[in-house]
């Protein structure tokens, strides 16, 4: 019995001690949510930054209900939201600025809230959550939330509370079965919050009021301060007045007088009250002779309406641009442009006009001009093309404009050139050379003309010749070029016959001193060897003899080696033409060589004409043709001892230099005439002054065939009666 006793005793105290806990819990949680509302209450009369309060009151919420994410959402008038304050635990991510979605925050859920409706969620993942909603606050990690609105009472009469944003607290971390203190806690700091809102509201207007009386203050105080000097200020502002009014009636009239164009005012009737130098200028009347008398430009012409000009405008229209053409005091016409408006006086009458004239005769003159010039480029038949001034390098100042002539010659329509470079005309064909002279005139920005081969569109070639110009700005900039083209092909076949009909001519012409040369140069050799030949046959005393034979036959000897050399000449003459003369360069010490031909010259000009040789520089030895230099300085020495009848010295020169050799023959003989020197090397030409000298005119065209082929030059200088010098040059290395 008395174990029973005792067990019931302790059974009786385990339950009142564990009453007494749980109420010292609730009690204990009781205290301290009173106290945390207390805080916050005693924050927001402490403090009137509404700011501080909700970032106070989000810390404050998630620490003491141990949530992972306190937030508050703000509602603006529109129907939008954002996140305005929060406090998140890592690793959750922040909500902060972001606005909820209308689906997952509807109309209707803000009137529920409006109503004061709170929503506690244990699990986002039940069946009575919207799927919409359990989807937009799992990515935020969100398992169950708690939501209390925030209202403002009575803000608008006779409405409901209006709802200014929601306290949200959310539990991340599993499902949360809240508790009714934790909501009882978070209305109450719902409505702290309200009151901390409604106080902050009621501060800034009280701030604002106040602003308002300090600037009403300040505006009555600035008015009767005005007010005072008023009085003081309206006579000096008059005087102002009427100085300024002085001024600007003096900067009109300075205006008027300096303006450019011609300005005039005429009364209602018409008579001039105004005429500046201008008008005097462009009209030839002074003011002197038309202030006070009728307007000498005739208003008359009739608008529209049969209303002349001057009615039109003393009717009160304002005409901006009237062309006219009127007459000066001399009779000569100008063209005007003719601005007009009507003058009021103070009650807003219309009392008279005021004119603006300018002279736009060189203007229309221009004008025409440009029409003409315009018209000659689209109608001319030569290409016109303009391009853009850059750039220089490829691909090409760009094609602006082509005229109608550049495709009738092309064959390309302007849209398929338009913003290309002419480069798409060259080709194959096109000269290089002359591209290079177009580049060069374009870098130095000059103009140049030139003649290439270019290709239509089909392919096909066609000779052009254009000019390029460059273009300046006003400031001196070249800004275009423009390119006047020209198919050229015609004239160039027309060119290629006449051409060729000269060379006919002037082959006709050497065939001409060809027979006159042969029947003169073979006869002469033929009749000496025939006569000589005929006193041997019939004279048997010459026979016999032994000199006088000799004699004869070396003249026959000699006719033969003359007819002979002719011959060689020409045929040398006529394979170097046909590119079939033979040249085998070898190894050849031209100084000895040439010290040996001179000695077998002198055997052969007799006592006459005395032969020289010097040698300059260092002797080394030569690749040259044996048998062409042999023509060379046979040819040379000869002539030079054939043009000097009277004797004297003929010199051979010859120079070694770094890169070449010089020959250098030398005579005192007859010279050349100034006007047979450019003919020298045309087969059969001798010159005027040769008299009765033998020749063919055939040995400087043969020297000159010879140097060609040792890729040299030759040079003749010469005076009449005074001698005559040619100069070889021969490259060492080819």
């Amino acid at each position: 019995m008395n174990h029973f006793v005792l067990g019931s005793l302790a059974l009786f105290f385990l339950i009142a001690l564990s009453r007494y806990f749980t109420q010292a819990r609730i009690l204990r949680q009781q205290t301290d949510r009173e106290r945390l509302v207390n805080q916050i209450a005693q924050h927001i009369r402490e403090s009137l930054n509404l700011d501080e309060v909700l970032s106070r009151t989000v810390e404050e919420v998630q620490r003491f209900l141990n949530v992972d994410r306190v937030l508050i959402y703000r509602l603006w008038d529109d129907g939008t939201g954002c996140t305005i304050h929060e406090t998140v635990l890592p690793p959750y991510p922040k909500i902060l600025g972001q606005g909820f979605p209308e689906e997952v925050f509807p109309q209707e859920y803000h009137q529920a809230y409006s109503w004061g409706k709170i929503r506690a969620i244990t699990n986002v993942e039940q069946a009575d959550v919207e799927p919409c909603l359990a989807e937009f606050v799992r990515q935020f990690g969100v398992q169950a939330k708690l939501v209390v609105p925030i209202l403002q009472k009575h803000r608008e009469p006779l409405e409901r509370p209006y709802l200014w944003g929601l306290l949200i607290a959310h539990h991340c971390r599993s499902p949360r079965q809240w508790k009714n203190w934790e909501v009882e806690l978070m209305k109450q700091l719902a409505t702290q919050v309200a009151i901390a809102i409604q106080q902050s509201e009621l501060y800034n207007q009280l701030q604002q009021l106040n602003s308002d009386l300090e600037q009403r203050v300040q505006q009555r105080t600035a008015e009767l301060a005005a007010a005072n000097v008023s009085l003081r200020a309206e006579i000096t502002e008059r005087q102002r007045t009427e100085l300024a009014l002085r001024h600007t009636n003096d900067t009109l009239q300075a205006l008027v007088t300096a303006s450019p164009r011609a300005i005039l005012m005429l009364d209602r009737v018409g008579h001039v009250q105004i005429w500046n130098p201008a008008a005097e200028q462009m009209f030839g009347w002074t003011e002197a002779e038309v202030l006070g008398h009728p307007s000498p430009i005739r208003l008359d012409d009739p608008l529209e309406g049969e209303t002349s000009l001057q009615k039109s405008v003393l009717a009160g229209k304002t005409h901006p641009r009237v062309e006219l053409c009127r007459h000066c005091k001399d009779g000569t016409a100008i063209d005007i442009i003719f601005s007009a408006a009507p003058l009021q006086d103070s009650h807003g009458q219309i009392n008279g006009m005021v004119a603006v004239i300018a002279d736009i005769t060189e203007q229309k003159q221009r004008a025409e001009q440009l029409r003409l010039l315009q018209s000659v480029v689209v109608h001319t038949n030569d290409a016109v093309i303009i391009t853009e001034a850059q750039p220089i390098d490829d691909p090409g100042p760009r094609i602006l404009y082509v005229n109608e002539a550049f495709t009738r010659i092309t064959g390309y329509e302007a849209a398929e050139v338009l913003g290309k470079t002419p480069r798409i005309l060259q080709g194959a064909k096109t000269d290089r050379a002359e591209l290079q002279k177009i580049r060069n005139a374009l870098d130095r920005w000059e103009s140049v003309t030139v003649e290439v081969i270019n290709y239509r569109k089909d392919g096909s070639e066609f000779w052009n010749e254009f000019s390029l110009v460059p273009v300046a700005d006003a400031q001196g900039w070249y800004t275009h070029w423009i390119a006047v083209q020209r198919d050229t092909t015609a004239r160039k076949r027309a060119d290629e016959i006449r051409l060729a009909l000269e060379r006919e001519k002037e082959l006709n012409l050497l065939k001409t001193r060809f027979f006159s040369m042969a029947s003169h140069e073979f006869r002469t050799p033929l009749s000496t060897a025939l006569a000589a030949a005929q006193v041997l046959e019939t004279s048997q005393v010459e026979w016999n003899q032994t000199e006088k034979r000799l004699r004869n036959l070396h003249r026959i000897q000699d006719s033969v080696k003359n007819m002979v050399q002719l011959l060689d000449d020409i045929l040398t003459i006529n394979r170097a033409e046909a590119g079939n003369l033979v040249f085998h360069p070898k190894a050849l010490c031209l100084d000895q060589y040439c010290h040996q031909f001179v000695e077998e010259m002198q055997l052969s000009a007799g006592n006459q004409h005395r032969l020289t040789f010097t040698c300059q520089g260092t002797p080394c030895s030569i690749e040259l043709d044996e048998k062409l230099m042999h023509s060379v300085l046979s040819n040379l020495l000869s002539n030079a001892i054939k043009y000097s009848p009277k004797g004297g010295t003929v010199r051979l020169a010859l120079e070694f230099q770094s890169d070449a050799v010089l020959l250098s023959v030398e005579d005192e003989g007859i010279g050349i005439a100034p006007e047979d020197q450019r003919r020298l090397v045309e087969p059969f030409y001798r010159g005027k002054n040769v008299g009765s000298i033998p020749g063919t005119g055939l040995g400087l065209v043969v020297v000159q065939k010879c140097v060609d082929l040792h890729q040299g030059t030759m040079q003749i200088t010469s005076t009449p009666g005074k001698g005559t010098t040619c100069v070889v040059k021969l490259p060492l290395q080819r």
